[in-house]
């Protein structure tokens, strides 16, 4: 390969930013900042065998600059809460349990978040899919209350759903990308340090790639599961010792199928699927809409047929836990339509009791379990899709929820994409990042 010349590397860093929607113009070339690397990461090839960025199709990268976004805001320890809180009494629950949001503000129109500690420095760190973009975002967690602005890394067109995990067992985090818009899944591997190699990708997998999730499957072996709304089924790749995937195995789904998550629902210590259904349709029972569904793993890496139970409604997110006493997961879900959340109770065999629903913010979307409260009992989380705020439902004992709490989490009212719940700067109090069509918001916990 030849050496790029410096007014060839500064011409194509110009072309990559503006296409990921950075910047209207280049400044004159600098020195890169300490640590943070240049404009392009050396070496590499389109079929992962190198280290990053090259003309030719490779995974090419924008580094950050090096610079933060603006830190945890300051409180005394031991502070009591401020401020009103609608929580029955409950202490540190609502808005004055978290800091005003922290703005990280960055451009290409987010629509899913994952954390990981890519760089192994023992703090989680983010990543986000950049629909407008052509990109996914990396974030570093630089530790006591603060991230490093992102570096960029090139995807394919409309990429929407994002995961990470170690699928070939070095002990490094890898990034899978789903690509809507042209029909791909890139597999980027990392090398431990918050870089990833060249991605290798599967295309032709068709639009409409809803999300992603990383399973136990066969045993010991990795299986990645992709929801594949264009074509109506859920394709699981059985992942190779070096992390490459293998073909296929298609499972009827939906044309609506919109979130996936792996557990075991019939308690016989083999991980299942189960998927959302939100779209309504026919008379036919066979015909999967407004519903969750459940395919039972074999332990090979191979399902049964899909079990159906209905929900009415709109069914979105979803998210797996023991709520009670059994070795049986049971399900939480968004219900978009008609405002609530929905609990359900796993029958040990695929299949769930009817639905207990809580009212929680309107479109409920995208929601995670965490002990906000630091009771030991699972609380709920979810955002609104088309407004600015967060439900926070808290754990009672037996499975049961309190009334939601609402959290401010953005001052506009245009929806929020997503929200994960880590606590990101270690200090035994959990914090919420919240995804919004133009970056972040950072809700710390607050100080105790």
């Amino acid at each position: 390969m030849s050496t790029l010349r410096p007014s060839s590397l500064a011409f194509l860093v110009c072309a990559l930013s503006a296409a990921l929607v950075l910047s209207t113009g280049c400044e004159p070339e600098r020195p890169p900042p300490p640590g943070g690397g240049g404009g392009l990461p050396p070496g590499g090839n389109p079929n992962g065998g190198g280290d990053g960025g090259t003309p030719d199709g490779g995974a090419l990268v924008i580094r950050s600059d090096g610079s933060n976004f603006a830190a945890k805001p300051s409180c005394a320890s031991g502070a009591s809460c401020a401020g009103p809180c609608p929580d029955g009494g409950v202490i540190c629950a609502g808005n004055c349990g978290f800091l005003a949001p922290v703005t990280l503000p960055f451009a290409g129109d987010p629509k899913d978040i994952v954390l990981g500690d890519i760089d192994k420095d023992g703090d989680d760190d983010l990543v986000t899919a950049n629909n407008d973009g052509k990109s996914v975002a990396v974030l570093l967690n630089r530790g006591n209350g603060v991230f490093q602005t992102p570096s960029f890394w090139r995807a394919g067109k409309e990429p929407t759903a994002v995961a990470l995990e170690d699928l070939n067992g070095d002990g490094s985090l890898d990034l899978l990308v789903a690509n809507s818009g042209d029909s791909s899944l890139g597999v980027y591997r990392g090398k431990g340090n918050g870089d990833f190699l060249a991605p290798v990708t599967t295309g032709t997998l068709g639009l409409n790639l809803n999300d992603l999730v990383v399973g136990g499957f066969g045993g010991t072996a990795r299986s990645v599961a992709l929801l594949r709304g264009s074509e109506q089924v859920v394709s699981v790749f059985p992942v190779k010792s070096d992390g490459t995937l293998q073909t296929a195995a298609d499972y009827g789904a939906s044309g609506g199928a919109y979130a996936l998550v792996a557990e075991d629902f019939n308690g016989d210590g083999k991980e299942d699927l189960a998927l959302t259904h939100e779209t309504a349709c026919g008379s036919s029972s066979s015909t999967p809409c407004q519903s969750v569904g459940v395919l039972l793993g074999k332990g090979d890496g191979t399902f049964q047929a899909q079990i159906l139970t209905s929900t009415g409604g709109t069914p979105r997110g979803l998210v797996a836990a023991r709520l009670d006493t059994d070795v049986v997961a049971d399900l939480v879900v968004a219900d978009a339509s008609r405002n609530q959340v929905l609990v359900l109770r796993g029958q040990s065999n695929g299949r769930f009791y009817d639905a207990v629903a809580y009212p929680v913010v309107k479109a409920p979307s995208q929601l995670v379990l965490a002990d906000i409260n630091r009771d030991f009992l699972p609380d709920v989380l979810v955002t609104s899709a088309t407004g600015n705020q967060v439900s926070l439902l808290l754990g009672q004992s037996g499975g049961t929820f309190g009334p939601q709490v609402p959290i401010t989490a953005w001052p506009e009212d245009v929806g929020l994409q997503g929200l994960l719940v880590s606590d990101f700067d270690a200090d035994n109090v959990r914090d919420m990042a919240v995804l919004t069509r133009s970056g972040i918001q950072l809700l710390w916990g607050i100080c105790r």
